[in-house]
């Protein structure tokens, strides 16, 4: 019979000890904590937290890209954003602490959850989708290249045939609708295209070789007053051009915007450059200015036609006389901007028409300035939207409909909304959408006095007008439309979110603000308590950045508290 040793006992106990402790530890750990071995785009997420990893999904997301290729013919890349591709953030989140209950049980199970997020999980929006596979599908669509003749360095060369290629915009947005993404890397996507053969070689261009060997032979000299100019061959060569028609056939022409650009070298050290005119503008209007001198420069239009005829044409000697004209002095606009409520409205006009943005701008208190440039256009509000989301969402509470405690998802209400205010994912925002109604919504917001240009049954995104986003946040201040502790913890969740590279950097006061940024709408409504005086300001942006709104938030202060 099979005897223990003595020792063997303590040594057992020990080692139950060891794995019961093992277990105990795994099932203590966060369920909401990346795990040791969590990774995110080659980056170590270990121990972190789950806003620190909701965050991270978005900046990487911002950094995805594919590139679109046909063959070593042609390439294109594009961020992913720009195709209507939206992050499942939650989704990528939750893969580094994601940890199931059983697996908790079995001792040292936490070193096998590698926990790694390398490709993108996302959705796409149809419409933008579909739009950007429409304008993109008609990049990769091109005729064959026949051989064509090229001159370089002053030499003619021979450029090789490639295929032509026709791409249907169903393909290509079924190709990037499949493909698997690298997340805040650059995925090549190959299109599916029909390709098409060249039907000329290089045997075609016997004829135009010769034409333009005799063309490249010419010699030309300038005369600009009592001086003598004669381009090299080099630059000679670049006046010359060789094209091939839609049939093939292969021509010689001359560039008059290289000739041109030659004389205008010329110019520089003949003619007399014309000096500038200097106008003051303040808060929009003309307040002086200083004119500059007249100058004198080469007839470039009139000798680059006389020049581009004489290099296709015998004698291979060709000399040209130069005659001058007035140049009239270029003009420089310096705006400015006074203190006043002029004066902003002025800068808030001159921003709007020149980056493309949505102001809406109201003090408080102190002169109560008002100042409005596009603020009433409807544009996709991004995430902004949320904000009346919340308005219905505290209507029903009132109501008694719906309890913070209440499950959602797999959270609470109460989860739902940090999520929805704070992280500013998606999925309970629009869960309360499906649930309340989009109608429902747009009767509800609009009874309120909320202009028709915000709504949510506008198609593929939600719209917003910047003064309906400062309207929200005047009633949030003083309480007229949210208030209790409904504005309170509102108003703490526009406090504490992570994206405050807008409004909040641009500004010396303290921020409460909402962001939204779809596609390439990025937008900023804020409550700034600035140490002179309370004011309200939405920008809305397209193509833009949160660092121009932080800049022309700067300027705005600058204005409104010298």
């Amino acid at each position: 019979m099979l005897q223990h040793k003595p020792w063997h006992v303590p040594v057992y106990v020990i080692l139950c000890a060891v794995v019961a402790a093992i277990v105990i530890a795994q099932l203590a750990y966060p369920p909401d904590r990346g795990l040791p071995l969590a990774s995110m785009a080659g980056k170590s997420f270990a121990f972190s937290s789950s806003a620190a990893s909701i965050k991270a999904v978005q900046e990487q997301f911002d950094r995805t890209k594919i590139e679109l290729t046909i063959g070593s013919d042609r390439s294109a890349t594009y961020t992913l954003k720009t195709a209507g591709a939206e992050p499942n953030t939650e989704l990528m989140a939750k893969k580094l602490s994601d940890y199931p209950l059983w697996q908790r049980f079995i001792p040292g199970s936490i070193f096998w959850q590698p926990a790694q997020v390398t490709l993108a999980d996302v959705y796409y929006s149809n419409e933008p989708l579909k739009k950007f596979s429409d304008t993109t599908s008609k990049v990769f669509n091109f005729p064959p290249q026949n051989a064509r003749l090229a001159i370089k360095e002053g030499k003619l060369e021979a450029s090789n045939s490639f295929r032509g290629s026709t791409v249907k915009s169903s393909d290509l947005l079924q190709a990037i609708n499949s493909a698997r993404l690298i997340l805040g890397k650059t995925t090549t996507i190959t299109i599916p295209a029909k390709r098409q053969a060249p039907d000329r070689t290089a045997k075609d261009l016997v004829k135009v070789r010769g034409q333009a060997e005799t063309a490249l032979a010419h010699t030309v000299v300038v005369r600009a007053d009592d001086k003598e100019f004669s381009p090299s061959k080099q630059e000679l060569a670049t006046w010359i051009i060789l094209s091939t028609n839609d049939k093939g056939d292969v021509s010689i022409s001359t560039d008059k915007g290289k000739i041109a650009q030659y004389l205008n070298y010329v110019n520089t050290k003949v003619g007399t450059p014309a000096g500038q005119t200097d106008i003051s503008i303040i808060d929009g209007r003309e307040a002086g200015r200083t004119t500059g001198a007249v100058g004198r420069a080469i007839d470039t239009n009139q000798l680059a036609d006389q020049l581009a005829a004489d290099i296709l044409v015998p004698p291979l000697a060709v000399s040209r006389t130069a005659t001058f004209t007035q140049t009239q002095p270029s003009v420089i606009f310096n705006s400015k901007y006074t203190t006043t409520q002029a004066g902003l409205q002025a800068y808030a006009d001159d921003v709007a028409r020149t980056k493309n943005m949505h102001i809406y701008i109201r003090q408080l208190d102190g002169a109560g300035w008002t100042v409005a440039a596009r603020a009433s256009e409807s544009i996709p509000s991004g995430s902004t939207y949320k904000l009346f989301v919340a308005l219905v969402l505290f209507d029903k509470m009132d109501r008694g409909e719906v309890h913070w405690g209440d499950p959602m998802l797999d959270t609470t209400v109460a989860g739902c909304f940090e999520r929805m205010t704070v992280a500013s994912t998606n999925p309970c925002a629009e869960k309360w959408i499906a649930d309340f109604g989009r109608q429902y919504i747009n009767d509800f917001i609009h009874a309120r006095g909320f202009s028709g240009g915000t709504s949510f049954t506008t198609g593929s995104a939600n719209q917003t007008t910047a003064v309906d986003l400062s309207k929200f946040m005047a009633g949030l201040n003083d309480g007229t439309l949210v208030s209790g502790d409904h504005r309170n913890r509102l108003l703490s969740s526009l406090g504490r979110h992570p994206y405050r590279y807008g409004i909040p950097t641009g500004s010396a006061g303290i921020v409460h603000d909402k962001v939204g940024f779809l596609w390439d709408y990025v937008h900023d409504t804020a409550i700034v308590q600035h140490p002179r005086g309370t004011y309200l300001m939405t920008i809305m942006t397209k193509g833009q950045s949160y660092g121009a709104i932080a800049s022309v938030t700067r300027q705005i202060e600058r204005i409104m508290y010298p």
